[in-house]
């Protein structure tokens, strides 16, 4: 809930030659070219030396198969993606040949060198403070005009902890509805009738609502339906016992934050395109952005505003998109257009009836509340003058952009709100000093 200018940064790759030697059923690597990245490299291609290798041999990383090129029996190349690089670690690298599988050798991803220019020592005494005092562990991650410039974890908590982001879910799964607009599949201000009839039965109290409002808690519909947290059922069942619930106030004349509405509108989703919401979500971000952790409750029904899961790399990636205009590494994800309408506050001047934001979080759109400007000068400073957006869950995920400094940032607990807000305030001052300096 709570929640551009370029620097130079000189990145030295680390590459080597590994050999290897081992006979696995005919097929063998001999040597890999390189042997290891840096973290956070861009995508590259990846030489595999050997023998045997025919026709229709793919090169796999950790048993995933690449975009594979044969040069000869001695040589392939394959294109390893910058996602896949984009922590340290390890990968196995194989060949496969219709299910037979060469000797492994291992490709090192190396820690990314330090960001110069910034100075993150006050930062992590103030983080380090609050463990194991009132979290048992603790993950930040901050980009800078696109630039991971600080990835910290204390306490238990490793880099890749995958985590229940509850209401952090709301703004990736508001992304998906909103490229279905930009595709022309949904029209944000035409009843849901025009896609729900013949599918479902949408009462006659409830013919008049809108997609706006189900995705910003503005249509009255039942806020916290049990079918939400029910994997076991079908999002289309849970939009018709949320729809079938009494209305808690006329549509369009509130604001009541809640989960029935966005169940609702991820079944609109599936009505217009004959598709699965999370094999949405994988086709409109997952695959483009590269997402390995990030993921739903469930296939069959996913709690579309507090179900998911993640890291913080994963999550990260979806923030630097949302910050970039719609842009990730190169690629337009969503046009400026619709980014702009999914950030532009969707609740001005609506009555609140039920706003966790409260005084802090004034606007709501899509996902995203919008920080009050009074609130934040309330705040140790420094702050921000520009518009910041976030995401919050009930567990304590933090993610958060400002459009003004042009970073993003996101703190992942697994605790409650209280805890992460108190966090987020002591430490958005000392990011923003830092930010500041290297404009």
């Amino acid at each position: 809930m709570l929640r551009r200018n370029s620097f130079l940064i000189i990145l030295f790759f680390c590459t080597s030659v590994l050999t290897f030697s081992q006979t696995a059923n005919g097929q063998t690597i001999h040597s890999i070219n390189p042997a290891s990245m840096t973290a956070g490299s861009q995508t590259f291609t990846l030489t595999v030396i050997g023998e045997d290798l025919k026709k229709k041999s793919k090169v796999q990383w950790n048993g995933a198969k690449l975009e594979t090129t044969r040069l000869s029996s001695n040589e392939l190349t394959a294109l390893v993606p910058a996602h896949l690089i984009a922590t340290a670690g390890e990968a196995q690298i194989t060949v496969n040949r219709k299910g037979v599988i060469s000797n492994a050798v291992t490709f090192t991803i190396t820690s990314s060198p330090p960001v110069t220019g910034y100075d993150w020592s006050e930062l992590r005494n103030k983080l380090q403070d609050f463990v194991p005092g009132q979290v048992i562990g603790l993950g930040l991650v901050i980009s800078h005009k696109a630039q991971i410039v600080y990835s910290g974890t204390f306490g238990l908590q490793g880099g890749n902890a995958i985590l229940p982001i509850a209401s952090s879910t709301k703004m990736p799964s508001g992304t998906i509805i909103m490229k279905l607009v930009e595709q022309g599949l949904i029209n944000l201000d035409e009843p849901i009738t025009t896609y729900l009839q013949g599918k479902i039965n949408v009462p006659a109290d409830k013919a008049g609502i809108t997609v706006r409002m189900l995705f910003n808690h503005t249509s009255g519909v039942v806020a916290e339906p049990p079918c939400a947290t029910n994997n076991f059922t079908t999002l289309k069942a849970c939009a018709q016992e949320a729809l079938n619930a009494p209305l808690e106030f006329t549509p369009g004349t509130k604001f009541a934050y809640g989960s029935g509405g966005m169940q609702v509108a991820g079944f609109v989703a599936e009505a217009v395109t004959g598709k699965g919401f999370t094999d949405l979500f994988d086709e409109i971000l997952a695959t483009p952005l590269g997402l390995t952790r990030f993921r739903y409750n469930s296939s069959t029904n996913p709690h579309i505003a507090g179900g998911a899961f993640s890291n913080t790399a994963d999550y990260m990636k979806i923030l630097q998109m949302q910050l970039a205009d719609g842009i990730f590494e190169g690629k337009q994800i969503l046009s400026q257009v619709t980014i702009d309408e999914m950030q532009r506050n969707q609740i001005a001047g609506i009555e609140k009836l039920r706003s966790p934001g409260r005084a802090a979080l004034t606007g709501y759109s899509f996902g995203w509340w919008h920080s009050d400007p009074a609130y934040l000068a309330q705040q140790p400073q420094p702050q921000t003058t520009g518009l910041e957006l976030s995401d919050q869950g009930l567990f304590g995920c933090t993610p958060w952009i400002d459009k003004g400094l042009n970073y993003s940032a996101i703190l992942l607990i697994f605790n409650d709100t209280q805890t992460a807000t108190e966090i987020w305030n002591a430490i958005r001052p000392l990011i923003i000093e830092q930010i500041k300096k290297n404009p």
